[in-house]
């Protein structure tokens, strides 16, 4: 071998030496840079426990309100009240009997188990619910807004109105107002508008009345409370359309020789706004999925076991009613291919899935008609060997199930302290 071949040789080791060493010199100096960037989290919030800070909630809403010790004191002294609905602190067990659930949930005579598994369709970051121990139980009935917030007793609002997400003019004529003259006045003036506006007249014996397309004849009023509701799930109402129903008004009561008093110091482009916020933070569906498992579902016996559990099949879903409301169902069951159900086609075909839903702000109360949801959820997978997935297909827990009854809280919580009470009528109208 040549002295220039054994160079080569020498100078080709050292080039590959230089390159592993380069190499590893790389890969050292990149893992010491993810290490140093990476952070490393405090807290899993599916394996530590998890509680609402429901006073933060106050704080939040109502910062710097003189009265918010006032709020928070009525708040507590209500809840003191009330029995807790279930044992807080107890997790959901997979694969064990549980009790019957509260007297309203479900009829207490079926023999029911309860497995929970959900998920939640949001517009909250988790990074939004706080953290603290022991966490009041929040079953609240009743407005704790201060009185600054309340319209004066002298100008009471009508029941179908509220303050925080109406904005209303008072309307005092000089002498009493036909209601038909002023319904027709109103839709004349304000035709065309894209705008929910509710029109009541007070009575001489003190008592609001509704003034709509069909007023009664010979009807008058001392004086009329005119309401635009200031945002709803489209979101919030424009400012154009806003200045439309004052001018409107102000010519309305122009026209009627009339005083016209608006309720409400703040201005009412920003109250569409905050309202829209509001509504956008509390605005959630819980979902439970159904989803076909190693055997096929049959129409048949999934119709006949929604029956049996309390469901009926109307206008293409079943709806679970308990005995409190008639009219809006605590929960639905829906068709996984947003097909709607019909008896024929349970009759003849195979059912893929089907979705467990609770519109959250139009039950009063939420945590009640889960619990419901997911017994009657958990009995039917078992009769029928189905799959109960969240959003993802990935199977839940019951840490999770713990987790989405606390995010429930939360949203009560929220919707107290904003003097708007889940499943109220002001609810269903603000979220309809």
């Amino acid at each position: 071998m040549s002295e220039l071949q054994i160079l080569l040789i020498v100078l080709g080791g050292f080039i590959i030496a230089g390159v592993v060493a380069y190499n590893w010199m790389q890969e050292r100096k990149l893992r010491d840079y993810i290490s140093e960037e990476f952070i490393t989290p405090k807290k899993d919030i599916l394996v530590e426990e998890f509680y609402v800070d429901t006073d933060a909630l106050i704080d939040k809403e109502f910062e710097g309100d003189a009265r918010k010790g006032e709020i928070l004191s009525r708040l507590n002294e209500d809840d003191s009240k009330k029995e807790p609905l279930l044992n807080e602190g107890a997790l959901v067990d997979i694969g064990t009997d549980f009790p019957e659930p509260t007297a309203g949930i479900v009829d207490s005579k079926k023999n029911t188990q309860t497995e929970a598994v959900a998920s939640v369709k949001d517009r909250v970051t988790e990074g939004e619910l706080k953290v603290k121990k022991n966490p009041p139980n929040i079953q609240v009935h009743k407005n704790i807004l201060p009185p600054e917030l309340h319209p004066t007793a002298s100008s009471s609002l009508p029941g179908e109105v509220h303050s925080q997400i109406d904005l209303t003019a008072f309307l005092y004529p000089s002498k009493t107002m036909d209601g038909s003259a002023l319904y027709s006045l109103m839709n004349s003036t304000l035709k065309g508008a894209n705008m929910f506006v509710a029109l009541h007249g007070l009575d001489d014996t003190g008592q609001w009345h509704t003034i709509d397309s069909s007023p009664k004849e010979g009807t008058s009023y001392k004086q009329v409370a005119c309401s635009l509701q200031l945002a709803d799930r489209r979101g919030p109402v424009p400012k154009p359309e806003l200045n439309k129903f004052q001018f409107a008004i102000e010519t309305v009561g122009l026209e009627l020789n009339s005083h016209v008093e608006w309720q409400g110091k703040k201005d009412p482009a920003q109250r569409a706004v905050d309202l829209d916020k509001f509504c956008m933070d509390v605005d959630q569906l819980v979902s439970v999925h159904l989803m076909q498992g190693n055997a096929p579902i049959h129409g048949t016996k999934f119709k006949g076991l929604a029956e049996t559990n309390g469901m009926a099949l109307n206008q293409g879903k079943f709806s679970y009613f308990d005995s409190t409301s008639t009219d809006i169902p605590q929960f639905v069951l829906i068709n996984v291919d947003k097909q709607q159900f019909t008896a024929e086609g349970l009759r003849n075909n195979i059912v893929l899935g089907a979705t467990f839903q609770i519109e959250i702000p139009k039950i009063k109360n939420c945590e009640q008609a889960f619990n419901a949801m997911i017994v009657i959820a958990q009995k039917m997978a078992n009769s029928i060997g189905a799959r109960m997935v969240d959003d993802n297909q990935k199977p839940l827990n019951d840490l999770q199930i713990e987790k989405i009854r606390q995010q429930l809280k939360v949203i009560h919580a929220t919707m107290v302290a904003r003097g708007v009470m889940p499943g109220s009528a002001i609810s269903q109208r603000l979220f309809n």
